[in-house]
């Protein structure tokens, strides 16, 4: 695939909250427009493409409760991090390097490359947890593509996707039985997320947002 000119400040400008842009891409097209892009934007690369997308509040106010709860329930538990959306998410065999909105880790760590060969603590291989708040935009992407990619990782135990508009969370749970995903959804306030030994009430997920019925 031949290189792309992209013209990365006009794209960012004209970005809105929720809108998702998408564009056939080689790495290098990726890291130029990593390098380059406003900070407020998400750059993710996946299976050929540059995919950009732009928070909105309710978006960041989620991730910051979640990235809490995990937070707290991991916080006796020294050898785990609760990582926020900066950090890269590695998918095997160079298919892709993408952001989720929090992640959980456990020591050692393991730490992908950049395209110069050098190793970045920003990108992390091998994660246990990985969350995802979906909107209007991303919905799509995150439950089809996405998850399909993240079941590649041979770590990842669960994943996790909230809903930003309704009290809506889905929880993938790895199976013992090679390549089985069990999958649970909650759908009302007085119901608790499991995710293993982590319990996540959906009161407490949801206490700042605003649901529609």
């Amino acid at each position: 695939m031949e290189a792309t000119v992209v013209n990365v400040p006009a794209i960012t400008h004209d970005l809105a909250e929720d809108e998702l842009l998408r564009m056939p891409a080689t790495w290098d097209d990726y890291f130029q427009v990593l390098d380059e892009a406003d900070s407020t934007v998400t750059v993710q690369f996946l299976d050929g493409e540059i995919i950009m997308s732009q928070a909105s509040r309710a978006h960041e106010s989620l991730v910051i409760v979640l990235g809490t709860l995990l937070s707290m329930h991991f916080i006796g538990k020294p050898a785990y991090d609760v990582l926020g959306s900066n950090v890269k998410i590695v998918i095997p065999n160079r298919a892709g390097d993408v952001n989720a909105d929090v992640s959980v880790v456990k020591e050692p760590v393991l730490y992908g490359e950049t395209p110069n060969g050098n190793v970045s603590d920003m990108r992390i291989k091998n994660p246990e947890i990985v969350v995802e708040v979906l909107s209007k935009s991303t919905r799509k992407f995150d439950l089809e593509e996405k998850l399909s990619y993240y079941k590649l990782i041979p770590s990842l135990q669960y994943i996790l996707f909230v809903d930003q508009y309704r009290p809506f969370a889905s929880v993938y749970a790895r199976t013992p039985v090679p390549d089985e995903w069990l999958n649970h959804d909650y759908r009302t306030l007085d119901a608790v997320v499991r995710m293993g030994d982590v319990e996540l009430p959906m009161t407490h997920i949801y206490r700042k947002i605003t649901v529609t019925k």
